[in-house]
């Protein structure tokens, strides 16, 4: 985004802040006018946007949270990314040597089913003496399900000769889950996937901190897989978080776009600048304020191998200190995504032998 772009668009939020709704609809009449001359696409309307989530700031409306049409769109997004490939190769990776796992996937706005293809697919030939898989879905909002992509899931594991179990259990919410619903066994590595969830739980409080204490003194999870964003989105001080916004979203739309990711991120903007108290319910953090809130909590980072580091596209994704992170093709330097392990803490890690039992 042009410097002149960004400038206007500041003094515009600074106006707002300060109450003065002269200087912020002149500001914003100059937002405009340089979206017109704006001759890259994406950047005009991501200049657009960011006009369009300060005006719904100014008027006191708060767009709600971006609800996916269809879980299709938010599958594409995670194929765009391969996440749910680098997702299923993480899992591989310290499940090796169990004959039987159990995972517990909190699931939003998303049909596990066509997302636990991929995973399954990605690492076919590395989930080794694995014999039993039993998928509990988590869902908290109604989440339709494909019957064929349930189907096409059951024939990929029987080519595995991974005898496989799903279940799709409602929740009212992923702090107050019932675990006597999940029908724990002794037998089983088990195994909790958050992918995007721990962000959205951070506007209620103590949310996030109910799930962590659950999953390691009452599901009595062995690993936990945590995918979350790798931003800075979370500042209460609403110019410090507009200014990072600016940066973050200038990076993500240099790159390479299908109209369903744009619709995606567009929605999380206007969340971040328009919103603030319980209606703000984007709150992504940088991964190191992720790695010290689960360390706080006991969790230890267990390091990713590093063949997850792959070159495609080139330098896109690295490993941190055991930590997966992808970065915006195109600047290289930009996170936008990380993929991380976590050992419990009340539970030893066994070690990659088979299962006790």
């Amino acid at each position: 985004m042009r410097g002149d772009a960004v400038d206007a668009l500041k003094k515009c939020a600074e106006a707002l802040q300060h109450g003065n709704s002269r200087l912020a609809n002149a500001e914003m009449g100059r937002v405009l006018d340089l979206a017109e001359e704006e001759t890259d696409l994406m950047t005009k309307r991501l200049i657009r946007y960011f006009a369009q989530a300060l005006a719904c700031r100014a008027y006191g409306f708060h767009p709600k949270y971006f609800s996916f049409p269809s879980p299709a769109w938010k599958n594409n997004v995670f194929r765009f990314y391969d996440l749910a490939d680098d997702v299923g190769r993480a899992i591989a990776d310290v499940v090796k040597g169990k004959r039987k796992v159990h995972v517990i996937e909190l699931v939003e706005h998303m049909d596990g089913y066509v997302q636990w293809h991929s995973i399954l697919f990605a690492a076919v030939n590395d989930w080794g003496d694995l014999t039993h898989l039993r998928l509990s879905f988590l869902v908290q909002e109604k989440v339709e399900f494909s019957k064929e992509a349930k189907e096409n899931l059951i024939e990929l594991a029987e080519c595995c000769r991974i005898e496989l179990e799903c279940n799709i259990i409602a929740v009212n919410g992923f702090a107050d889950i019932d675990v006597s619903l999940l029908e724990m066994r002794d037998d089983e590595f088990v195994v909790v996937n958050c992918m995007f969830v721990f962000s959205k739980m951070l506007s209620e409080a103590l949310a996030l901190e109910k799930l962590l204490l659950k999953v390691k003194d009452v599901m009595r999870a062995y690993i936990m897989i945590v995918v979350e964003y790798d931003a800075n989105h979370n500042q209460s001080d609403f110019l410090l978080r507009f200014g990072e916004s600016l940066k973050y979203y200038s990076s993500i739309f240099r790159g390479d776009f299908c109209h369903r990711i744009e619709a995606y991120f567009k929605y999380q903007l206007s969340n971040i600048v328009a919103c603030e108290g319980s209606n703000r319910v984007e709150r992504q953090q940088m991964l190191a304020l992720w790695k010290s809130l689960l360390s706080g909590y006991g969790f230890s980072i267990v390091y990713l191998s590093t063949e997850l580091e792959c070159e495609w596209p080139e330098g896109s994704k690295r490993l941190d200190n055991g930590i997966l992170v992808i970065r915006i093709t195109e600047t290289k330097d930009q996170p936008l995504f990380f993929i991380s392990v976590w050992k419990t803490p009340t539970l030893p890690f066994r070690s990659l032998g088979s299962n006790e039992g």
